[in-house]
């Protein structure tokens, strides 16, 4: 089975061979034809000559006008007993008969007062009917060769045009990278815009693989705490001396759990989407930096992290209040696993700032695991800009919630 490029170069040229023998043949017929018509013209116009000299002639000196007379022409008064019936009923004009070799010129001739009739055999006159057959030869030839340098002409012109798609093709079959371009890019033709179309679906398809990755991470990544407090749940609910006060908490905590699950995914299948926008609602700041900040308590106290909430109650954003929950999370979960001393929180309607110090030695390199990787995705998805930035002593996390 022949390959695509060789099918297109095939497809080609098929177009192109045809085309250069419909060409040369054309050609034929119209150098063949243009012969034909120059001897008509010639004929015509020397049987013109003879008449107007013959009417200056006759005019002048009627005893000395001899008609038009010659190894290959006739002429004949109209009352000549001579002139051929047929010939007759011709009206002034120019007339070629059935024999294709005998023209007829009527002319009237005032000073005589009646028609001349001029007969002209153009077998006589011409050679051209005598080498017809080597005319036609010589054309056959020439037509021959125009064909044949047609043909490598539309060899050599085919793989020129399937080349591009050649080295196109072989390019996806190999592999690309995203950000590469393809062969063919930078042209302003079909083939460019191929090539450009292709380089952005290649793009899009690393793209979309990448997300469905970082989903697959950042899922498990994410999961794995609420998990964990769904499994010591179930193993205090399962101890023989469970109270009915333990179990109705530990229940409530898998509830908890189950929901913050169910929001997680939620929100991982949207941002896997690429162009599904979350719905939003006015979020109060305070009270959800409150409810992230219980669940480091424990934590919190064993470090002896001090928390400084410098945000006002009434502090209002618009935003996805799944996404904003998760990406505050995280970043307060990354302060307290490499900082240590103070947390400092800050906030007003367009930004939302952490502060919290470094442990002695620690670089502060924006980045710590994934949770600073879900926080950038999430603020990039709802059009938020997240700055991490070392400065000195401690590590800064700053939400904009205006690209403005």
């Amino acid at each position: 089975m022949p390959s695509p490029t060789s099918s297109f170069f095939a497809r080609v040229l098929c177009i192109l061979l045809p085309f250069t023998a419909f060409v040369v043949l054309l050609y034929s017929v119209l150098v063949f034809t243009s012969i034909t018509m120059t001897e008509d013209y010639v004929v015509n116009g020397y049987i013109d000559q003879e008449v107007q000299r013959f009417e200056q002639i006759y005019a002048s000196n009627r005893s000395e006008a001899m008609l038009p007379t010659t190894s290959y022409m006739r002429s004949y008064w109209a009352d000549d007993t001579d002139l051929p019936q047929a010939y007759r009923a011709f009206l002034p004009g120019s007339y070629e008969l059935d024999d294709e070799r005998t023209h007829v010129r009527v002319v009237h001739i005032p000073a005589a007062g009646q028609n001349l009739y001029v007969e002209v055999d153009e077998s006589l006159l011409s050679s051209l009917g005598n080498h017809i057959s080597l005319l036609c030869s010589i054309l056959w030839a020439v037509a021959g060769l125009v064909v044949i340098a047609g043909a490598c002409l539309a060899v050599v012109g085919a793989r020129h045009l399937a080349l591009p798609v050649t080295r196109l093709a072989e390019a996806v079959k190999d592999g690309c990278l995203p950000g590469k371009e393809l062969p063919g890019h930078e042209r302003d033709d079909e083939i460019g815009t191929l090539s450009r179309a292709l380089t952005q679906l290649v793009d899009r398809l690393h793209s979309t693989l990448d997300r469905e990755r970082a989903f697959t991470r950042h899922a498990s990544h994410e999961l794995r705490t609420p998990l964990a407090v769904m499994r010591n749940a179930l193993a205090v609910i399962r101890l023989p001396q469970c109270s009915a006060e333990k179990r109705a908490r530990n229940i409530d905590r898998l509830e908890q759990a189950s929901g913050e699950m169910e929001m997680m995914v939620q929100l991982f299948l949207c941002l896997g989407r690429e162009s599904e926008q979350m719905p939003t609602a006015p979020v109060a700041l305070r009270p959800m930096l409150e409810t992230c900040l219980q669940k480091f308590e424990g934590r919190l106290a064993g470090k002896q992290q001090r928390i400084d909430l410098q945000v006002e109650a009434d502090t209002v954003i618009d935003a996805p209040p799944n996404v904003l929950q998760v990406l505050i999370t995280n970043l307060i979960g990354n302060a307290v696993q490499h900082g240590e001393r103070y947390l400092q929180i800050q906030a007003n309607a367009s930004t939302l700032t952490l502060a919290n110090a470094l442990f002695p030695g620690d670089s502060g390199t924006p980045g710590f695991g994934y949770g600073l990787d879900i926080s950038q995705r999430l603020s990039s998805h709802c059009g938020w800009r997240l700055e991490l930035n070392r400065e000195p002593g401690c590590f800064v996390a700053r939400v904009h919630f205006s690209n403005h």
